[in-house]
């Protein structure tokens, strides 16, 4: 048979060893972590002499203030419809096709380019200039796709009223 036991050693933590260990560690997460520690403080540093890490701050001590602040802003009938037209742009965006855009950027660009350099000289076109640029194959172009688009975005009205 067991013996009964009679005395339970009880260890008792001594604070100063279980600080060493918590120290210890520490340091090994240090130094396995040193590339990434480094890093860290370079950000840091470039972030504290840019000004941003004080602004940080700042907006961190004054949160309760810049809270109220943010909400009174957010609930402005004009700053939902900002909201609203912000998230319509990015489905727009999101909708289109990048290499379409591109060209259709590009022809914009030069577009104003040429209207740019009209207006710098003070060119002006009579009605007789208008309809024989309408032979130059540009101004046909974009005449083609004006209408184009305007055929589109005709369907697209016209479905949106049917829906």
């Amino acid at each position: 048979m067991a013996k009964a036991t009679t005395q339970i050693e009880k260890k008792e933590s001594n604070v100063e060893e279980e600080r060493a260990e918590d120290i210890a560690a520490i340091m090994k997460q240090i130094a396995d972590n040193r590339e990434a520690i480094q890093d860290s403080l370079i950000i840091l540093q470039e972030l504290h002499q840019s000004g941003v890490l004080d602004m940080v701050k700042g907006l961190l001590r004054t949160r309760e203030k810049v809270g109220v602040l943010a909400m009174e802003q957010i609930n402005q009938p004009g700053m939902h419809n900002i909201m609203r037209n912000g998230m319509n742009s990015i489905e727009l965006l999101a909708s289109l096709d990048p290499d379409q855009l591109k060209t259709v950027f590009g022809g914009l660009t030069q577009g104003l380019q040429k209207a740019s350099e009209s207006i710098e000289t003070n060119e002006q076109m009579g009605a007789w200039g208008m309809l024989k640029s309408m032979r130059d194959p540009n101004v046909k172009t974009s005449l083609n796709t004006m209408a184009h688009f305007l055929n589109g975005m005709g369907e697209g009205l016209n479905n949106k009223k049917t829906h």
